[in-house]
């Protein structure tokens, strides 16, 4: 029982029924507990560990009005408590109103004044409420519990500058300074800061005084070269910067930040071929600190993208490095599968890709690509076993549409090999990952209708992927054709003649890139069955010319016999 309870010695009754809830919500019986805790209330409004555990539940039950007035009865009857003063404090702040928040932190820090953390918060409180000189007496209590610590000085110095006493906060520093004599980069901030105020000779004597110890002080150099750029010494500048981005003991991230700054002053100037061979230049005079960086690589790239978009030698090669320096580079690899597949380059992707699904066994997108270069060099068995691999190893991170993909190609795959059951099935999965996947819509019906078999089920599939690309060429012969198949040729007609219009000429027709030999036979062979054996004659012979895969053996006789055979 809390201390306040004391007072409940002479009440029997709400002693047992506070225990009583206390014990049934340590077992989670929530229900029970509140029950119990609002007849402790009822029993004594002034009770403030009851009042304060109701809060909790009004908390948790989103009644956050109650919960709130709750929360400050249980602060008011008991102030001492530092749970209840905590908790209400906690709710302000949660809910951002920092400036009703803030004398309960500092009631707060009264009641528990060793808590750092508690006085951190209220050192940020003080800051938003623009009362920089509490911030600094609180401050002052931290570094009186725990000693001098660079951060609380350094917030100190920027509250002391906020509020005009530069005397004040130049001392923090050299404070600072004194109790970390080997810091040097403290002394190069005092330095940088004399600058700002126009004491220019105190702070090249600090520099001075730093490049004698460290003159191979990074922070010292930037610093240095910060100065010369902002009293217009360009030349100078533009020398030293030259020296610091070539030296090889140069931090990558401080190589990183002078090269975009002498890219951005290049660019800037004007963006002529003669400045991007600079920029190119610049970039290949680092040799192997480019080729060996990832931070240096991404900015090549992020240059090229942005500036030079033309340059696709250099955009493949800088790929290229930053792959070959992170095999397991996600982005690096997507985008040269994509550049390297648009180029048709697709032995080179074959290759990287081979060492993609190595690395990274779990990244579907590179057995995709995998299995689609496999396909395009017509090795199409192999094809199947890395999309087929790509299933299997999926790790449960590639989009639904990814892997429905991979299922509607496999499906494709297994019809061209002849494995009709196996392609079905392929198909089924596909469609249970993206049920309006139109391809698969249309590639599934057609191979139905090929097959005479279910359609039905081929009618509706087709009819959905038209709905999905009503002017596509593919799936408009395709849903001809199973009306065709259906022996509705008024209707097959409507159809075809959006993909073959009967006014088109034949040099028109056979030069679309959506007419294929087999579409062209499909139109002739409805034509036939709505009584147009002229036009159907016709359609036979240009398909006949167009010539290409799923032509009917039967073709040539169609057109001899000017008849319709099955």
């Amino acid at each position: 029982m809390p201390a306040a309870t004391s007072r409940h010695e002479a009440s029997p009754l709400y002693r047992y029924l506070y225990i009583e809830a206390t014990r049934q919500r340590l077992m989670a019986n929530h229900s029970a507990a509140l029950d119990l805790l609002t007849h402790c209330a009822d029993i004594d409004a002034e009770a403030p560990e009851a009042i304060y555990d109701l809060a909790l539940y009004s908390r948790a039950m989103r009644q956050d009005s109650l919960a709130l007035a709750r929360l400050e009865r249980a602060a008011a009857l008991d102030p001492t408590s530092t749970q209840y003063v905590e908790a209400l404090a906690s709710y302000y702040l949660d809910a951002d109103n920092d400036s009703v928040a803030l004398p309960y932190v500092e009631h707060l820090a009264t009641l528990q004044p060793r808590r750092t953390d508690v006085l951190s918060r209220l050192v940020g409180l003080y800051g938003a409420a623009g009362r920089p000189a509490d911030a600094i007496a609180t401050l002052n209590r931290i570094e009186t519990l725990e000693g001098m610590m660079p951060q609380v000085s350094l917030r100190k110095y920027q509250l002391y500058k906020t509020m005009g006493r530069n005397d004040d906060a130049y001392a923090e520093l050299e404070a600072l300074c004194r109790e970390y004599p080997h810091e040097l980069n403290y002394r190069i901030s005092i330095a940088n800061e004399l600058i700002d105020d126009g004491r220019t000779d105190e702070a090249l004597a600090i520099f001075d005084e730093v490049r004698r110890l460290d003159p191979t002080n990074t922070t010292l150099l930037i610093s240095t070269m910060l100065y010369l750029r902002k009293s217009g010494q360009d030349s100078l500048f533009h020398a030293m910067r030259d020296s610091v981005l070539f030296d090889a003991h140069t931090p990558s991230e401080i190589r990183e930040d002078l090269l975009r700054d002498n890219i951005n002053e290049l660019m800037a100037a004007d963006t002529s071929a003669a400045t991007r061979a600079a920029v190119e230049h610049l970039f290949d005079s680092l040799g192997t600190a480019v080729a060996t960086d990832p931070r240096l690589l991404h900015l090549r790239l992020s240059y090229i993208v942005t500036h030079d978009t033309n340059n696709d030698s250099t955009y493949l090669a800088t790929l290229r490095q930053m792959v070959e320096l992170e095999p397991t580079n996600k982005n690096a690899l997507m985008l040269l599968f994509t550049a390297y597949n648009e180029k048709q380059e697709y032995a080179l992707l074959e290759d990287l890709c081979r060492r993609a699904v190595v690395n990274l066994p779990g990244e579907i997108t590179c057995h995709y690509f995998l299995g689609l270069t496999l396909y395009q060099q017509d090795k199409h068995e192999e094809a199947l076993r890395a999309f087929l691999a790509g299933i299997v190893q999926n790790n449960g991170e590639a989009s639904p549409n990814m892997v429905a993909n991979l299922f509607s190609i496999v499906g494709d795959l297994y019809h061209e090999l002849g494995q009709p059951h196996q392609a079905y099935a392929a198909y089924d999965s596909c469609l249970t990952y993206d049920a309006d996947n139109a391809m698969c819509l249309n590639n599934y019906a057609y191979f139905l209708s090929l097959d005479n078999a279910d359609l039905d089920r081929a009618e509706e599939m087709s009819f959905r992927s038209l709905r999905i690309d009503p002017d596509n060429a593919t799936y408009l012969d395709t849903y001809a054709w199973i009306l065709f198949m259906k022996e509705r040729y008024a209707e097959a007609q409507r159809y075809i003649d959006r993909v073959c219009p009967p006014d088109s000429t034949d040099s028109c027709l056979l030069a679309s890139t959506d007419i294929s030999g087999v579409v062209l036979e499909h139109a002739g062979d409805i034509a036939a069955h709505t009584g147009n054996m002229a036009q159907a004659v016709r359609f036979w012979r240009l398909a006949q010319k167009a010539g290409g895969t799923g032509i009917s053996a039967l073709l040539p006789r169609k057109i001899r016999l000017k008849r319709y055979l099955r």
